[in-house]
């Protein structure tokens, strides 16, 4: 008489688990599958209030910075600190920055360079005016300076003229939303700007686009971005060709160590160090993601223990059944943990997109209130964190669940 080899363990996992999936699917297939849809939403909503509520985390730590988001590395004197950067005014500056910025242009591995000059001014447009930000820079196609874009700036720096300060005048600017709304300007219009080298002389220039950037947080800076050269011309800044800071954009990391030896008593400040509230550093934002995080776990283990209990309760000829049919304990607490986890992975998965519409529409809501288009942030990695959060509620429960499936025998079960 021949026996049937045994199978292996490998082979008993995939059984088990396939019967586990055999469950649940055919829990799907019933007339009124409200049981295994309310496990699913109780989790779902558990995920989902997770993820809004670090999105919300994550937004706020992502607003601040004066960089846009392909900047990143950022040279600054050594004396200002990363919360002070986007509005240093009259602090100290380097020398000789369109040689330098050129420079490093000039190498492969660097996208481009710039310097920024900042400086706080009146804008006047007719009978208004209102202080705002003004900031020089070098116009990159891809460049972002406090959220406006200088792509419709002329490229390059034209009236620097190697140096001489010769070359045509642009006289063009970009001024974000809250300038035109403080000074009533659109585009086309012509706004001035002292010129502190003639006696705060007014000097014109063409509003070329209205940006929507400029934010920080709730709210907007009032900006005008110029070209770099002819904000020197109104500050004084020609002599030593002279500027705030440093942008670089590049995505090779061994040019931060060639850029910390540009200056004497300069630093070099990271894309991700550059926030004014960094996701690594905010109280806030950690505070925000941990207890989003502390509620979910609670509100989804209570909620699948509470339903499974009664699954349990329910389901007890079941489980006496597969005992009969020489299912052992192992794995039989195997199968009930399976489907546990697999119903909690699905309202895991319909929790993301319940997150993920409740991001958009904060966003919306908050953006109809307020000069500001993101406070909350989806991102991959916190996908992959609602995932793990319904599983890791499925396996919190399995304890509890393990000791109501060993009460009782399975004679009562099954005379039940």
């Amino acid at each position: 008489m021949e026996f049937e080899p045994m199978p292996s363990k490998r082979a008993r996992l995939r059984g088990l688990v396939a019967v586990a999936a055999a469950i649940v699917v055919g829990r799907t297939r019933s007339r009124i599958p409200r049981r295994l849809i309310l496990r699913s939403l109780g989790v779902a909503l558990a995920v989902a209030l997770f993820v809004s509520v670090a999105s919300v985390g994550i937004g706020l730590a992502d607003q601040g910075s004066v960089l846009g988001s392909n900047v990143d590395y950022w040279v600054t004197p050594e004396t200002q600190s990363s919360s002070t950067l986007p509005v240093n005014v009259g602090g100290p500056q380097f020398g000789s920055t369109h040689s330098v910025t050129d420079t490093l242009t000039a190498r492969p591995e660097i996208a481009y360079a710039t310097p920024v000059l900042v400086t706080l001014a009146n804008v006047g447009h007719g009978e208004t005016t209102e202080y705002a930000l003004i900031v020089g820079v070098v116009s990159h196609p891809n460049l972002e300076i406090m959220g406006v874009d200088t792509a419709p700036l002329t490229t390059g720096d034209p009236y620097y003229a190697n140096g001489t300060y010769t070359g045509p005048r642009t006289n063009e600017a970009i001024i974000s939303s809250a300038t035109a709304d403080l000074v009533n300007a659109s585009q086309g219009d012509t706004i001035t700007i002292p010129n502190r080298t003639t006696g705060n002389t007014p000097q014109n220039f063409t509003v070329t686009t209205i940006s929507a950037g400029g934010s920080s947080g709730i709210g907007e800076f009032p900006v005008a971005v110029v070209h770099l050269s002819e904000l020197q011309s109104l500050t004084g800044s020609m002599g030593g060709d002279t500027a705030d800071q440093l942008l670089v954009a590049t995505t090779n990391p061994g040019v931060e160590s060639d850029l910390s030896g540009l200056y004497d008593h300069s630093r070099v400040v990271t894309r991700s160090d550059s926030s004014i509230v960094s996701v690594a550093n905010s109280d806030l934002a950690l505070a925000l993601a941990a207890a989003g995080l502390l509620v979910a776990v609670i509100v989804g283990t209570l909620f699948v223990a509470t339903t499974m209990g009664l699954e349990v309760a329910t389901d007890r000829q079941l489980w006496a059944t597969l005992a009969a049919l020489g299912f052992n304990a192992r794995s039989r607490t195997f199968l009930f943990i399976g489907q546990t986890v697999l119903i909690t992975a699905v309202g895991g998965v319909f929790g993301l997109f319940v997150g993920w519409g409740t991001t958009i529409a904060t966003n919306a809501a908050v953006g109809s209130v307020f000069d500001t288009t993101t406070v909350a942030v989806f991102s991959p990695e916190l996908a992959a964190a609602g995932l793990g959060l319904a599983v890791l509620v499925g396996l919190a429960t399995a304890p509890y669940l393990i000791w109501l499936i060993a009460r009782g025998s399975i004679t009562e079960a099954l005379e039940a």
